[in-house]
Formats: structure tokens, C-alpha cells, sequence
């Protein structure tokens, strides 16, 4: 059966690794799917280098989800109401409206499934609505499952499955944008309803094909973003195309794993969103490349190597070349986000090592060290620039940990995040770096989710 778009309600059905599908709640015999789940987390930070934010900060963020989807036949109609809210935000909290979004309804939709229509053992489905996206790695388009929101977007999109190791994918839709984006009413977890508008549209295909060489999965994609500004709504006129290909292999006991990626984004931009900002050219480049080997014990230890470059900005003003990773998800690549938020997929080059585990059927742990260089001294990096280039590239070096303790399995969750990032001489030394007398930045989180 098709399953690239089953119901991916979040918190509740959402996925650690953005499109994979066997993690979708199934259905009743009545054609019923319903999810429910709230978590709650608290996390602190300290250290914190980025301008215009504390240094320092402690946030509470509560996620409550709740989807349905009825479709006994070929025809479904599906709904989910997320409500995601932060408490004790101070007035230079990091935190927007990324990670609060109260009372919001990102998927509504209608969902025809036709099985068999193209040919025996042929599926297609066709979504008209709001919608959920994930596209292969999750890393251009995603919902993010560590995230207190999800990337919500309007429009239609297909699915095409003309044999069972092939799946296309087509969309035309209108990215949701996030109200309030005043940081005085996210703060107060003001209810404003999200809207879509066509001074934004995405418009991609991708398609995934299966069993290849040694197992492994081919994924081609193209994205293309335009947008503009209009009354109340500033852009960066972005009018970007992104061509990305995937070839990967999933870890399996006893085999070695592998995920290599890479994108290109072409097309033109303003630096900012404000109206005064230059207009110019676009090339930019993303990397990711990991293998691994899990070993066929119990604890099923799995050992892996990676490395991630996405370019940034050099002195010439004339080309943008900093990646723009559109609606991706960071979590498994790059380590928490909210408070923390140290890395995302602009202006970096990291090579790291990971170690995964899972204890029991109970317990999942992850750690993963990584150095990380700017790929151009002249961009930014965790909201920290030296437009002089003085500072070098060396931003430091993270470590960063994960561990689940499932305390009703499939039902009650206790999860731990944690991040130390050793500053290098970069976030030492740039002009407009804040905290440059603390030596490192240190995250702490911990969460407990339940899920019904």
C-alpha cells in the first residue's frame, strides 16, 4: 500500500526521522485514525553567544495534539489541532513563534485514495487541504518531531506509486505562516490563526525509489520557493530552486549503513527582509555524507562517521551563498534546537562521530561529537558575524546526547537532551559575540511525553 502520506499527527504519530512511514498509526476496521498526545518540557541554556538574546535563559514549552482521520472507503477526511505554548519566556527569550503557535489547526484535508486505477498493484492518492510534509530526509522539507511546532502548508499534492519499489510525489502548496510574529504576544501565547497567501507558494516533486544496489535508496527532488511582499507581510523575495539527490541505506544489524545528500540552490534574493535590502543572485551548496555499522547484539551498538557542509556568505556581496534549508528539520542532524538552537544547515563544515544504543526495549540512548568550521568567515554563525573575517573559521566543538526511557511502553515516554559547545576562536573573538568570558555554551532539557 501507499504510505507516503498516511495521517502524521503531531506529537502524536510524528517520526524521529522525517518520512519514514512505518510509524504511522494504523487504522481501525471502521476506517478510524485518532491520536492524541501532550508533552512537556523544560530546558535551560547558558553561555548563549548570540546577539540580541540573553545569554542566559530557563523556558517551559507544553505541546498538545489531537488527530483524526475517517475514511472507510476510497475518500478520507482528516483534521488535527496542535496547541503549543511556552511559559516563563524572558523579554530577550530566543524563542519565537517557531517554538510557540497556540491553538492551531495545521492540517484539515480531504484524501482520495486509488488503488489499482493506473493498473494492478498501482496506487495514487490525492490531498486537497491543509497538510503535514516530509520528503525524504526531512533535511528541505520535514515535520520536525523534537520541535514544539510543525511546518504546516496549504494546497494540493499527489502520490503516485506504480510499483512497490517506486513512489513520485508532486505539490503545489502555501507554506502556513506562523501568527502572531509580534515577540510580545508569543510571548503571552496569543491565539492568532495561521494563513496561507499566494505572496508565497512552494511548488516540488520528489521521487524515492527502493531496493538498488546493495539495498539501498535512490531520492531525487525539486523545490522551487517564490515569493514576495505584500501588505503586513515582509519577505526576502526569495525565488529559489533546489535540486537535491539522496542515495541511502538504513542501519540494519550486522550491516553497514550510509546516507550521502547534496543540494544546489540557484535563483535570486534580498539579503534580509527589509525593503532597502540588496537583491542578488543565489548559488549555494548543502552536503551530508555518514555511514555506520551496527553489530548484531542485544544493546544493538551502532558506531557511524558523518560530515555536513552547507556554504555561507563571503566578502562579495554581489552572489548570496548561504543555504537556505527551506522547511528541513535539524534535530537528528545538528542537536536540539529551541534555547539552544546552535547549529542549523548555513555556513558550517562539521565532521563528527555518533555512537547509538538501545539498552532494552525500554531505553534508547545517542551521543555524537562533532568540530565545526565556518565555511566562510565572513557569514554568521549561531547569530554571531565578523564582517573582517578576523575571527578565523573555527566556531568549536559540540558534544551532545539524547536518552529515552519509555515508562509505559508506546505510551509515556521520559527523554533527556543535552549540548555543550566549546567555543573556538570565532565565537571568542567576533566583535558582536555576547558571553565571550564563558568558555562554553551548555544546554540542558528534559521532557515527558504522553501519548494516547
Amino acid at each position: 500500500m501507499l504510505t507516503a502520506q498516511a495521517l502524521p499527527a503531531s506529537p502524536a504519530s510524528s517520526t524521529e526521522k522525517p518520512g519514514k512511514p512505518d510509524t504511522a498509526p494504523e487504522k481501525d476496521p471502521n476506517g478510524l485514525i485518532l491520536t492524541a498526545s501532550s508533552r512537556l518540557r523544560f530546558e535551560g541554556v547558558a553561555g548563549r553567544p548570540r546577539p540580541g538574546s540573553a545569554t542566559a535563559e530557563d523556558a517551559v514549552l507544553l505541546r498538545t495534539g489531537i488527530a483524526v482521520e475517517y475514511g472507510p472507503g476510497p475518500l478520507a477526511i482528516g483534521a488535527e489541532m496542535i496547541d503549543s505554548r511556552g511559559y516563563a519566556l524572558a523579554r530577550t527569550t530566543q524563542i519565537s513563534n517557531s517554538e510557540v503557535n497556540a491553538v492551531e489547526l495545521p492540517q484539515a484535508y480531504l484524501k482520495l485514495r486509488l488503488d489499482d486505477l493506473l493498473g494492478r498493484g498501482r496506487h495514487m492518492t490525492l490531498d486537497a487541504g491543509r497538510f503535514l510534509i516530509n520528503l525524504g530526509s526531512g533535511r528541505l522539507v520535514a515535520t520536525d518531531e523534537y520541535g514544539n511546532t510543525v511546518n504546516g502548508f496549504t494546497g494540493i499534492r499527489s502520490d503516485l506509486e506504480p510499483d512497490r519499489q517506486t513512489v513520485l510525489t508532486l505539490f503545489y502548496v502555501l507554506p502556513q505562516q506562523k501568527l502572531p510574529d509580534d515577540p510580545t504576544r508569543v510571548r503571552r501565547n496569543a491565539v492568532v490563526m495561521d494563513r496561507e497567501t499566494f505572496d508565497r507558494v512552494l511548488i516540488g516533486g520528489h521521487v524515492r525509489r527502493k531496493a538498488l544496489i546493495a539495498g539501498s535508496t535512490l531520492e531525487i527532488t525539486y523545490l522551487r520557493l517564490a515569493e514576495h511582499d505584500a501588505p503586513g507581510f515582509a519577505t526576502a523575495d526569495r525565488r529559489l530552486h533546489t535540486l537535491d539527490g539522496r542515495l541511502s541505506r538504513e542501519s540494519k544489524a550486522g550491516k553497514l549503513d550510509g546516507d550521502a545528500e547534496v543540494a544546489y540552490q540557484f535563483g535570486d534574493a534580498s539579503a534580509s527582509t527589509e525593503a532597502s535590502a540588496r537583491h542578488a543572485d543565489v548559488s549555494a551548496t548543502l552536503v551530508h555524507a555518514a555511514a555506520g555499522y551496527t553489530w548484531a547484539t542485544p544493546i544493538q551498538p551502532r558506531l557511524g562517521l558523518f560530515y555536513d557542509y552547507a556554504s555561507g556568505n563571503g566578502r562579495d556581496a554581489r552572489t548570496i551563498r548561504r543555504f537556505d534549508s527551506l522547511y528541513g528539520s535539524r534535530r537528528d542532524d545538528f542537536g536540539p534546537s529551541g534555547t539552544y538552537g546552535a547549529i542549523s544547515r548555513e555556513n558550517m563544515s562539521a565532521p563528527g562521530v555518533r555512537f547509538e544504543a538501545k539498552p532494552g526495549k525500554r531505553v534508547e540512548a545517542l551521543a555524537d561529537y562533532r568540530a565545526i568550521w565556518l565555511a566562510s568567515r565572513y557569514d554568521r554563525f549561531f547569530g554571531v558575524t565578523d564582517a573582517t573575517g578576523r575571527s578565523g573559521r573555527f566556531a568549536g566543538q559540540q558534544v551532545e546526547g539524547r536518552i529515552r526511557y519509555w515508562l509505559i511502553p508506546d505510551h509515556l515516554r521520559l527523554e533527556s537532551n543535552a549540548a555543550v559547545l566549546f567555543k573556538g576562536p570565532f565565537l571568542r573573538d567576533a566583535p558582536a559575540a555576547l558571553a565571550r568570558d564563558q568558555a562554553t555554551v551548555r544546554f540542558l532539557e528534559i521532557n515527558l511525553q504522553a501519548t494516547f
